[in-house]
């Protein structure tokens, strides 16, 4: 018989309350960890820097209660269909061609963001603005118990995905759209990534403020299954779901999180699934990430592409699919490909293609969930060098996600 100790069992208490508290499990949050965190700042034993991060958390809060909500609605270039509902955005890396008169088509420049696809003449500023500031929001609400940041977190998801007169339809026809070029692009759908990473935890934890109520969540419900019914049945949702870079690594997360949400287990295992078998596909035999390298910032984009698969790795815990002990038949997997990564912390020369002097703080997101497995605790070290170094550098950046939950 194992002997369990005092932290042991109170973990376990810790979970059983939480689970008691929200009707689903998180996709990217822990039920545990959170509680545990706001046990400690309530009893004053949290670090220094855990309430740092605290306070960064609701300054973040704070600011936003006088903000104006975010609406598709508000951009001031229309889709193809004249539908100001209809979700639009330019891809970042074009330009105007300088060899025609009007600019058009436009020409790709990897790497090279181009300002005029960041404005709010289109909704991307606008889609990740709404993502984030509500997860903020419902983070601040659940750690304080104020219903001033839920009340404030409710009537942003109203705006943008309730009010028939600002709510956005769910699809991404038009999402990273290249001026001159008529074709719909399933590279578009790596915008839905700010509905998936924020929007069902932060539901999860508004559900328990007396602004929610059923019509709200039966709302939302309708408007996630509508737009994973996209995902996986529209010409480009299917387009999308064959792409064998960051884009299809984050298509499945999109897939994987939204069905894990809605309790479409099937759906949930048959992506996990998919999202395994891509590894062969993405990875050599050393773990370099081969679509991620031919880019101009392939550091950046080799962390982000590990970002989506450890988060879908995450969902694979829940339903007992354990991602992180994968290997295809060609013995790739998810830690061949982080420690490839790993060794620029010391100092090991990249020798890939960069525009820009590596900034591996792009490790964060990844390292910050590998560390929670058991069996790759030795990432944590890692995890904390970075964050103390990134801060060092950046002393107005308090990266509280990640703070708040070690």
């Amino acid at each position: 018989m194992i002997k369990k100790n005092k932290t042991t069992y109170f973990i376990i208490l810790l979970c059983l309350i939480s689970t008691s508290v929200f009707s689903n499990s998180f996709i990217r949050l822990d039920s545990a960890s959170l509680a545990n965190a706001k046990m400690k700042i309530e009893n004053g034993t949290a670090s220094a820097q855990t309430l740092i991060a605290y306070k960064k958390l609701i300054k973040d809060a704070d600011k936003l209660l006088t903000r104006k909500n975010p609406t598709v609605t508000d951009k001031t270039i229309l889709p193809p269909t004249g539908n100001k509902h209809d979700y639009l955005s330019i891809s970042r890396y074009w330009w105007p061609n300088p060899d025609t008169k009007d600019g058009l088509p436009w020409v790709r420049h990897d790497g090279k963001t181009n300002p005029e696809t960041q404005t709010d003449a289109v909704d991307r500023p606008r889609f990740g603005a709404m993502g984030r500031g509500t997860w903020i929001l419902s983070l601040a609400y659940y750690f304080t118990e104020d219903e001033i940041y839920s009340e404030k977190a409710i009537s942003r998801i109203e705006t943008w995905f309730i009010n028939s007169e600002t709510l956005m339809n769910p699809h991404l026809e038009f999402a990273q759209s290249v001026p001159g070029n008529p074709n719909r692009r399933p590279s578009g759908i790596l915008d839905g990534r700010s509905i998936t990473m924020f929007l069902p935890d932060a539901l999860q934890l508004l559900s328990t403020s007396e602004h929610w109520d059923d019509n709200h969540q039966t709302k939302m419900n309708t408007w996630l299954s509508d737009y994973l019914v996209w995902l996986t049945e529209s010409e480009l949702g299917i387009k999308g779901s064959h792409q064998k870079n960051n884009h299809g690594s984050w298509y499945k997360f999109q897939v994987a999180s939204l069905a894990y949400y809605l309790g479409k287990t099937d759906l949930v295992k048959s992506t996990i699934e998919l999202a395994q078998k891509s590894l062969d596909q993405m990875l050599d035999e050393k773990g370099r990430q081969t679509h991620e390298l031919a880019r101009s910032r392939s550091f950046f984009y080799s962390c982000f592409n590990l970002q989506a698969l450890t988060n879908i790795a995450v969902i694979g815990d829940k339903i007992g699919i354990d991602m992180w002990h994968y290997k295809s038949e060609n013995k790739k997997s998810l830690t061949l490909a982080i420690d490839y990564l790993t060794p620029v912390i010391n100092g090991q020369t990249w020798h890939h293609n960069t525009l820009k002097a590596i900034d591996y703080t792009g490790l964060i997101p990844i390292l910050s969930i590998a560390s929670k497995n058991e069996n790759y605790e030795d990432y944590k070290d890692i995890l904390t060098t970075i964050l103390k170094d990134s801060e060092q550098k950046k002393p107005n950046q308090v990266l509280f996600e990640y703070w708040l939950f070690l």
